[in-house]
């Protein structure tokens, strides 16, 4: 198998306005996993997500998109997924698991980054699972289990719902690390020849910390660079940090073979880059991987209105549409 390395082609403008974001994002506070932060997030996750869920829910129907929900059954009892239909003939379904620090974060809030792709022809199916939080205090694998819930409904019932046996997962960050746990989980069950590919974009990988997000300064954008190694081993307390590196917890380090294609979306000015470019590096050698760097780009750039954003979506939808055939 081999790696293909791509770069997001920019114009002078569009990396100008990209840089003006990423000015106003320095300005901004940095993420900080203190326990009244977090407290006070998940408080208001509920809230926000609601809001911004009528606010995309209304635009994407003024486009031809339809959503709707299912209840599926969960590892605890009925699990959600948020469903986005095209207007037209469903070319592909694309379970897609949603970001946030594995802490907040909600369906709704993925209508942003997930309706391009219902316009494009694909249906969509993201899951509201579980998240973390204080009262639970170490890493669970509650959240593990609701995506491998989801990413078997995905292709199984809801191949057959939408009539199609094109089957992709899309994470994006936190979600892109649960992809890959659901996504092995399954493998070992023997149940992954269905799925077509695997996109993860700005994924966490390694909860040791890679080099990129040990190296990670006070000029990092979005987190808090000199302790965002201390506050991701804040996800497993009750381990060291070889414990961090087994693979139920760090999916660079578990065995890749019989996976499928992978794309993987790096952001050049993501302290979670190496993480992307290494796992892209261990998926090459079992199966296809493309690693595409997007310059300028800070962890979750997707949702910050830079012009990156729509550009990386274009690109996810041409490599789906390659894997479609």
């Amino acid at each position: 198998m081999s790696l293909t390395v791509q770069t997001l082609e920019l114009t002078s403008a569009q990396e100008k306005a990209a840089r003006r974001i990423n000015t106003g994002l320095a300005l901004s506070p940095r993420l900080k996993t203190d326990g009244w932060r977090l407290a006070l997030g998940q408080r208001l996750n509920g809230v926000v997500s609601q809001a911004a869920g009528a606010v995309t829910e209304a635009a994407l129907k003024r486009r031809g998109v339809r959503i709707s929900s299912t209840m599926i059954a969960g590892p605890a009892g009925p699990l959600t997924l948020r469903l986005l239909e095209p207007a037209g003939p469903v070319r592909a379904l694309v379970l897609d698991l949603h970001g946030g620090g594995w802490v907040v974060g909600s369906a709704a809030l993925n209508d942003r980054v997930t309706g391009h792709l219902a316009e494009a022809g694909l249906a969509v199916a993201s899951v509201d699972y579980r998240l973390l939080d204080e009262t639970r205090g170490v890493w669970m694998p509650d959240a593990v289990a609701d995506c491998e819930a989801a990413l078997r409904w995905t292709l199984g019932d809801g191949s057959r719902r939408f009539n199609t046996d094109r089957v992709f997962v899309i994470g994006e960050s936190a979600g892109a690390h649960l992809a890959a746990l659901a996504a092995l989980a399954l493998r070992d069950e023997n149940l992954i020849a269905g799925l077509a590919g695997c996109v993860f974009v700005q994924g966490v990988f390694d909860l040791s910390a890679t080099p990129s997000v040990r190296t990670a300064d006070s000029e990092t954008l979005l987190f808090d660079g000199p302790n965002l190694a201390r506050d991701l081993g804040r996800l497993t307390p009750d381990r060291d940090e070889a414990a961090r590196r087994e693979a139920d917890v760090s999916p660079l380090y578990a065995d890749l073979s019989g996976m499928p294609p992978a794309l993987f979306v790096m952001g050049e000015a993501d302290p979670f880059r190496d993480d992307s470019r290494l796992m892209a590096e261990a998926w090459a050698h079992h199966a296809p991987a493309t690693l595409l760097a997007v310059p300028t780009a800070p962890h979750g750039f997707q949702h910050f209105g830079a012009p990156t954003a729509a550009l990386a979506q274009a690109a996810i939808r041409r490599w789906i549409d390659e894997i479609s055939g």
